[in-house]
């Protein structure tokens, strides 16, 4: 029995499915030519509207499911990797904030790049819109990528590289995870202490996290002056 059609895709599927390169895909999604969400733990949301740059409340609701990341927030992701946000847009009503409520007090959402997901109608209205057939051939340095075969659990704790597979601690995981956060945003070299530290480790070299990984450059890229990326092709470069 075939599967159900999906409701939804993430943005590495889509950008192979269209043979778009990655920059083309962000600059749509910053310019508001294509919507992304992400999904929401349930929160109690504010929803309004903003007029002259205030917030007009609205109403008060329970929120859990999709919801859409604005434009400007998405372009701080692509810089860092990730974020932490409170205020969101509406799936239902486009106009419409929705805004995490600060009484209960509640933590702002974290949203990595990874997951961001395209809903089924933004994607369909984003194709028709400008032409794009679904059956395009996947661009030459994409596909040097996903030759690659690269592959993590959701906690990261598990990676498949090129048939070879990892299995990483706690600390090794959160590094490899901001790699991948970073490797899909616009600054893929990040710095062994920001690593470290966003690891919480208390290890003074990055060499030290891996030293139960012989092989562990075979995972993480150096250049040699303090910064690494995860050992994949490097993206095409894009100016800031």
């Amino acid at each position: 029995m075939p599967l159900p059609e999906k409701t939804y895709d993430r943005l590495h599927s889509l950008q192979k499915r269209w043979g778009l390169t990655q920059e083309d895909v962000y600059y749509a999604i910053e310019n508001g030519l294509l919507r992304v969400c992400v999904w929401m733990p349930l929160r109690y949301m504010e929803r309004g509207v903003f007029e002259d740059k205030k917030f007009l409340y609205i109403e008060y609701e329970h929120k859990e499911g999709f919801i859409r990341l604005r434009p400007e927030d998405f372009h701080h992701i692509c810089s860092t990797g990730c974020a932490e946000l409170r205020i969101f847009g509406s799936v239902r009503q486009k106009a419409h904030i929705l805004r995490i409520a600060y009484e209960p007090p509640q933590p702002a959402v974290i949203v990595h790049i990874h997951d961001l997901v395209v809903l089924r109608q933004d994607q369909l209205e984003f194709e028709q819109a400008y032409g794009i057939a679904a059956a395009r051939a996947i661009c030459p340095k994409q596909e040097k990528i996903d030759q690659q075969e690269f592959s993590v659990s959701a906690n990261y704790h598990h990676l498949t590289l090129n048939g070879e597979e990892y299995h990483l601690g706690d600390v090794q995981a959160s590094i490899v995870q901001q790699l991948h956060d970073a490797y899909q945003s616009r600054n893929q070299w990040v710095h062994g202490k920001t690593l470290l530290s966003g690891a919480h480790s208390k290890a003074l070299r990055l060499r030290d996290v891996f030293k139960s990984k012989s092989d562990w450059n075979k995972i993480v890229a150096s250049n040699r002056r303090g910064y690494y990326r995860l050992n994949l092709h490097e993206q095409e470069a894009i100016a800031a």
